[in-house]
């Protein structure tokens, strides 16, 4: 449909943009390509032969345009850059497991995008599903939903099975419905960054998802960091277009470099035009200031897309470097290359690969000289990995922990370096196997260690507060009555960067 202002703009309803986001393990990509086997738009045709970050779909006459991008990064790069990409946010949840910590982030990331949400519990199929305690799990984080009296739409569904799929593409067209979603149509072309790549035949390529008019092929575009001219232009199933419309994702090249996820794409007049609104790129890596006597982790990353590096610099953003601080000597986009494994053996760097190949060059000094290289295809592995480096580099730390007191009453038998000694425990407990101290008038005389204990003339491994013990004790220095003994172990632990 579409209407015309008094000043003949033409303003056209257009299609929701709807963004999957929840915790790893709760069925977003098992959704996705449940929804696009369902019902993808241009299916019968050959289906999809490209993954270009976002599909279509038509249901009940009407488009919906899914992201089908890495959720959380590249969402969070989008709003970092002030654009709205999408419309609504599907929270998927396990019914079976509930609220896990990427759900609580997820949660966060709607909040603040101001996007629609709307709860998707997955995963009914299986026998323990219970999606009521997870609508009250939900309302711990201020999330209401409709069958409690909110406003926030839920839906049951089974991505395995495809059940309920059709009530939630119902669900977020009415949402879309209420939202009113319009844009103007006669406007020159204008979309978001939703994907960015180098690609070896194309050179820099990119998903747009067109946000405003209409996009055609040799368009001049630009973006904050890049400019040039359409030479490929695709549709998201990979058929080459000529124009494309509000809504729909594209993949196209022709920008002199790669540009960032959530950089707005406009079209313009000229390429010198274009040129002029094109501006020095922000530096992505901000390494905390590095002391002598600091614990370092160097490293050097490589990803797919401007996006992936981008969540990736987010997320290790948010590891606590107190202990072990990051220093990223290099992130970009590419193949590891020869460079990248020479600086990782003269730095002592861990070479960190996302979804990214190696040269055969490169691959040759790795073996010569040792050098690991961590691949990844999903950022949390990725996240954790590192943490788990961080540990590696931590020392390992004992600690005393204090166990019980015991008065010494008596002295029954002494040897050499061994004594039978007898006692009331003041405080705490006594052990078979702890560390002893020996104190007199208050002064630390010696030490040794309890090899045997009895209460009640039997052979015991514990004996309480308020009860008489015998002990069997070996040390260099001599008990006496009257002394006080008092009882600790020692851990040696392992700090974890998890633990910070």
């Amino acid at each position: 449909m579409i209407k015309k202002q008094e000043n003949k703009t033409e303003i056209q309803k257009r299609p929701p943009v709807v963004v999957v986001l929840g915790h790893i393990d709760h069925g977003k990509t098992s959704l996705l390509m449940a929804i696009k086997d369902f019902k993808t738009l241009g299916k019968e045709e050959g289906g999809i032969t490209q993954h270009v970050g976002a599909y279509q779909i038509e249901y009940n006459k009407e488009k919906i345009t899914f992201l089908d991008t890495p959720g959380h990064e590249s969402f969070s790069a989008i709003r970092s850059r002030g654009s709205k990409a999408a419309d609504i946010g599907l929270l998927v949840i396990d019914a079976c497991e509930g609220i896990k910590k990427q759900t609580r982030e997820a949660i966060k990331h709607i909040k603040e995008s101001g996007v629609s949400p709307i709860i998707v519990l997955n995963k009914i199929d299986k026998p323990n599903a219970n999606p009521e305690k997870v609508k009250q799990q939900l309302l711990e984080e201020d999330i209401w939903v409709e069958s409690l009296g909110g406003k926030i739409p839920s839906v049951n569904i089974s991505a395995k099975t495809k059940e309920g799929i059709d009530d939630l593409l119902e669900v977020i067209l009415l949402v879309a419905e209420m939202e009113q979603l319009e844009s103007i149509s006669d406007a020159k072309g204008e979309g978001v960054i939703i994907e960015s790549k180098l690609d070896t035949k194309r050179g820099p390529t990119a998903t747009v998802l067109i946000t405003q008019g209409v996009l055609r092929s040799g368009d001049v575009i630009g973006t904050s960091s890049t400019a040039g001219k359409i030479k490929t232009f695709e549709s998201f199933d990979g058929k080459n277009i000529k124009e494309a419309f509000v809504g729909a994702p594209v993949s196209i090249s022709g920008f002199s470099e790669v540009p960032s996820v959530g950089e707005v794409v406009k079209v313009y007049d000229s390429l010198a035009e274009a040129s002029k609104e094109v501006k020095p790129r922000n530096v992505l890596i901000k390494n905390p200031i590095i002391k002598e006597g600091d614990k370092v982790l160097n490293l050097i990353i490589k990803t797919d897309v401007i996006g992936s590096l981008e969540g990736i610099l987010e997320i290790l953003k948010g590891i606590p470097q107190d202990q072990v601080k990051l220093n990223i000597l290099k992130g970009e986009v590419g193949d590891v290359n020869e460079k990248d494994v020479k600086l990782a053996r003269d730095s002592d760097a861990h070479l960190i690969a996302f979804r990214v190949k190696t040269e055969k060059i490169a691959e040759g000094i790795m073996q010569n000289n040792k050098i690991d290289l961590c691949f990844f295809d999903i950022i949390y592995d990725l996240a954790m990995r590192i943490r788990e480096f961080m540990d590696a580099i931590l020392v390992i730390e004992k600690k005393r922990i204090d166990v019980g007191e015991l008065d010494v009453l008596a002295i029954f038998r002494t040897e050499k370096d061994k004594q039978i000694v007898g006692g009331r425990v003041m405080d705490g407990r006594v052990e078979k196997g702890l560390k002893v101290e020996i104190f007199r008038d208050n002064q630390k005389i010696g030490e040794g260690k309890v090899t045997g204990l009895e209460t009640n003339k039997k052979k015991v491994d514990v004996v309480h507060k308020d009860n008489e013990a015998g002990i069997l004790y070996v040390g260099k220095e001599r008990v006496q009555e009257g002394d006080t003994l008092k009882f600790y172990k020692e851990e040696f632990i392992k700090p974890t960067i998890s633990n910070v």
